[in-house]
């Protein structure tokens, strides 16, 4: 059961006032709600993945840190998305009520030996989806002028890093044995969570005064993932000895998604 969060909402607190809001339109705070709504849903979500990661890491037999990590991490994503709808309430300029609850999927992976379900599972949410999310992040952060939603990006870009870190240091703790019989699923895991990126239905816009209050562009997001994919996923896995030269190869064609597999179904951003 996910509980509440406690403590604080944000590291710093949010501005008091953002003159840069009251240059937007109507039309344009509406976007903006959107946006910033959506995201507090998808938070939302995430906090009870984090819980089945937590449910996952329980039965390893490896250190602390992954674990403690991971229990942190549901906190976290509760308070990021009430930080969102926070934010989403001030474009709104009224207090708005929590967007509706989105239903959780749990990933698939059909064929898998059940004792590499858990660490799939791991790898996949946190090395490699919330290395997406960090890269988005970091993309929407230096677009962002408006101190408001900069304040809000760089909160949710620092707790995202140590979320994809759990990923890694999980990764870390498995013997070679177990790396090897990773190494089949590999192609199926980045390519999902990518194509799941991708196909995120999410509030995208050309307007650049939208931009600078953490609305990124369609073309400035497909960069950020492809980013994450050769300079954070790729270099990653090669220096656990993991097999590349396929994602490397399907990295520089593109990195076509369209005919990604069920075998491998992400738990939702």
């Amino acid at each position: 059961m996910t509980q509440r969060w406690a403590g604080r909402l944000t590291s710093r607190p949010l501005p008091e006032h953002d003159a840069a809001l009251e240059a937007l339109t109507d039309s344009q705070r509406a976007q903006l709600v959107a946006v910033w709504l959506g995201r507090a849903a998808s938070e939302r979500r995430v906090a009870e993945a984090f819980e089945v990661i937590c449910d996952d890491l329980r039965h390893r037999q490896g250190g602390p840190s992954p674990k403690e990590l991971a229990a942190r991490a549901i906190d976290d994503e509760l308070r990021h998305a009430e930080l969102c709808r926070v934010v989403a309430s001030r474009y709104a300029g009224r207090e708005l009520e929590p967007p509706p609850r989105l239903t959780l999927v749990q990933p698939e992976h059909h064929g898998a030996p059940a004792r590499l379900v858990p660490t799939l599972h791991v790898l996949g949410h946190c090395a490699m989806n919330e290395t997406f999310a960090s890269a988005f992040l970091e993309t929407s952060l230096r677009l962002a002028e408006a101190p408001l939603a900069r304040a809000a990006l760089r909160e949710l870009l620092s707790d995202e890093i140590d979320h994809a870190r759990i990923g890694w240091a999980h990764l870390a703790e498995l013997g070679a044995k177990e790396r090897a019989e990773l190494a089949p699923w590999l192609e199926s895991l980045v390519h999902a969570n990518l194509k799941m990126w991708r196909d995120a239905p999410r509030a995208t816009t050309t307007d650049a005064a939208l931009q600078r209050h953490g609305a990124p562009a369609a073309q400035a997001i497909e960069e950020a993932l492809l980013g994450a994919v050769r300079d954070l996923i790729l270099p990653g896995l090669a220096h656990f000895r993991l097999p590349t030269c396929a994602l490397q190869d399907w990295l520089a064609a593109g990195a076509p998604t369209a005919s990604t597999g069920p075998q491998a179904r992400c738990l939702d951003s």
